[in-house]
């Protein structure tokens, strides 16, 4: 098979079945009647905003467009009209625009007033302070929004934001307490409202658990839903690349050298230094060549030019870890240096701890760390989601022979367990 045929099989594992006959606009939060012509002109310019910014094109004129909508007095506006200019104002990358608008809707007394106003503001606060690296704000912001049960707002969308910033926290037990909570566990409903976005944060969340086939199912999931809705923009959601780092772990390369690569072409047609700073963050660490630095590095500076330090403090841990792969130990040093410094300026105790734990590793001695070839096997397998039990099976151990390599591994590498595998085993066992 040809390369260019190969890149085709494994891209059609996104492709929706069978494409939509009527352009349809995927409107976060919103569900449009079939009619947009009838609408508000405030909102029918929002919606025409949102469809531009989902196609990915023109973002000078959907920033333009997004600012006349907020231009007009709130009074005599939507709720969801402003709410939908201030999204694609975040898709954008003009964060500090974005958050300006949100402090003005905040003053004005019609929103002040009202409660499912107060609440899409809460929404798109949380938004700005997660993209921004303030993972626990948007968790307290997004928490109070949900707690108010009587006003109507886009309640999925909430929760597949509070799951995302939960992860970005290392809460993974809350963040699986809220799926279960809510009935987002299993087959998810044709019609469930931001149905993407629930993807792609309990996406998130899986991968973050070690479940890397169950991450790559619930993103491309994710990609044909916002595919039949003719959403091609990674600022709305960058599925690829998170579904690229999955596709790694299960050892899918050349599917996860497709998708990174169709995010980044997707990305620069863009041109948001957030989208595509992530884009190439996901095609360096596909790749793993002599480019891959490089494009780290790049990745780094646009992702800092735009504000973006939540996906800041990974590029720049996994550069860290990269160069001391390439023996640049260090020039990983200073990367790990500043990841750690990124996530305390963005009080990510999370984060900061997991950085601290890598410099650790690296100052220890290399006799204290190598792991053993059986070693690096059983952690392979265990930071694949394989139980002991399993694992025991699959290389013809003793369970017991299991837990006392696994426990090896563990005070090897300075972690607590298998969550901490995904991150730590790399470096060390490449």
């Amino acid at each position: 098979m040809s390369d260019r045929s190969r890149e085709k099989a494994v891209r059609d594992v996104w492709r929706p079945a069978t494409p939509r006959r009527e352009p349809v606009t995927y409107t976060p939060g919103l569900l449009l009647t079939d009619d947009v012509r009838r609408l508000p002109s405030g909102l029918r310019t929002a919606v025409q905003c949102i469809e531009l910014a989902n196609l990915g094109v023109n973002r000078a004129v959907v920033t333009e467009q997004a600012e006349r909508v907020l231009q007009s007095d709130p009074a005599h506006a939507d709720a969801y009209g402003p709410w939908l200019a201030v999204l694609a104002l975040y898709y954008t990358g003009d964060l500090v625009s974005a958050d300006a608008q949100c402090e003005r809707l905040a003053r004005h007394p019609s929103w002040s007033a009202s409660a499912r106003h107060q609440n899409l503001l809460k929404l798109l606060r949380a938004r700005g302070s997660l993209i921004s690296g303030d993972a626990t704000r948007a968790v307290d912001l997004l928490k109070a929004a949900l707690a108010d049960e009587a006003s109507a707002f886009p309640a999925c969308l909430a929760i597949a934001w509070l799951i995302e910033a939960l992860v970005h926290l290392g809460e993974l037990d809350q963040a699986h307490e809220v799926l279960l909570e809510h009935g987002l566990v299993g087959r998810l409903s044709t019609h469930l409202p931001d149905r993407p976005h629930v993807l792609a944060a309990r996406g998130a969340l899986h991968m973050a658990m070690g479940q890397f086939q169950y991450a790559v199912d619930d993103y491309t999931a994710c990609g044909r839903t916002l595919a039949a809705l003719n959403v091609v923009n990674s600022a709305v959601l960058p599925w690829r690349s998170r579904a690229a780092f999955g596709a790694l772990a299960v050892q899918r390369y050349d599917l996860a050298l497709a998708l990174a690569e169709d995010e980044l072409i997707a990305a620069r047609k863009w041109g948001s230094a957030r989208s595509v700073g992530t884009a190439l963050h996901a095609v360096a660490i596909a790749r793993r060549d002599d480019s891959s630095v490089p494009l780290l590095e790049e990745a780094v500076q646009l992702l800092d030019l735009g504000q973006a330090r939540t996906e800041l403090t990974q590029a720049l841990y996994d550069l860290g870890t990269l160069q001391v792969e390439r023996k640049d130990v260090t020039g990983g040093r200073s990367r790990l240096e500043a990841a750690g410094a990124v996530a305390r300026e963005c009080g990510n105790a999370y984060w900061a701890e997991r950085v601290r734990q890598a410099l650790t590793r690296l100052s220890g001695p290399d006799n204290g760390r190598a792991l053993t070839r059986q070693e690096i096997k059983i952690a392979q397998l265990a930071r694949a989601g394989y139980s002991n039990q399993r694992i025991a099976e699959t290389l013809f151990l003793a369970v017991r022979t299991v837990e006392f390599h696994l426990s090896s591994v563990y005070r090897k590498l300075a972690i607590s367990g298998r969550r901490e595998l995904a991150t730590a085993l790399g470096s060390v066992a490449a």
